[in-house]
């Protein structure tokens, strides 16, 4: 019915497929980072508000102080204990184009080469494995 190479195609689009949706979240926190590092701005946000995530992490609300006429922009980060008292201010990264998508810190300690190897490793396995088995779907079905 079906011959050994398109089975074995088969399953490598199978694993491909399986490990770039395995890696696809720290592929978005990678190129977050990423835009970070290359186009963000030093600057400060105040801590507004959080709510508990579970026993260990909360999501803490912060407002990012732009420059005046600009729109507000509030971000949200999952931490382990809070920044200090409602009104606290932290320094904070945000891209001049979007300024929801902020990191509290500051340029030079933006480290994201734990997830730059798990999307290098899982996703271009993935991308690898998916090529090879539609590759031999394809010979395995003309021949």
């Amino acid at each position: 019915m079906f011959d050994f190479p398109v089975i074995l195609g088969i399953g490598l689009i199978v694993f491909g497929v399986f490990a770039l949706l395995a890696q696809s979240g720290n592929f978005v926190t990678y190129r977050l980072m990423r835009n970070l590092k290359h186009h963000g701005v030093d600057g400060q946000a105040v801590y507004k508000s959080h709510e508990y995530a579970n026993p260990r992490s909360q999501r803490v609300y912060f407002d990012v102080r732009l420059p005046e006429g600009e729109p507000r922009a509030e971000f949200h980060e999952y931490m382990q204990g809070l920044p200090g008292p409602e009104g606290t201010v932290v320094p904070v990264v945000y891209d001049r184009r979007k300024p929801r998508r902020a990191k509290t810190g500051t340029r030079k300690d933006l480290n994201f080469d734990a997830e730059r190897l798990v999307v290098l490793f899982a996703g271009g396995t993935g991308l690898a494995l998916l090529a090879v088995g539609v590759l031999l779907c394809i010979v395995g079905a003309v021949t």
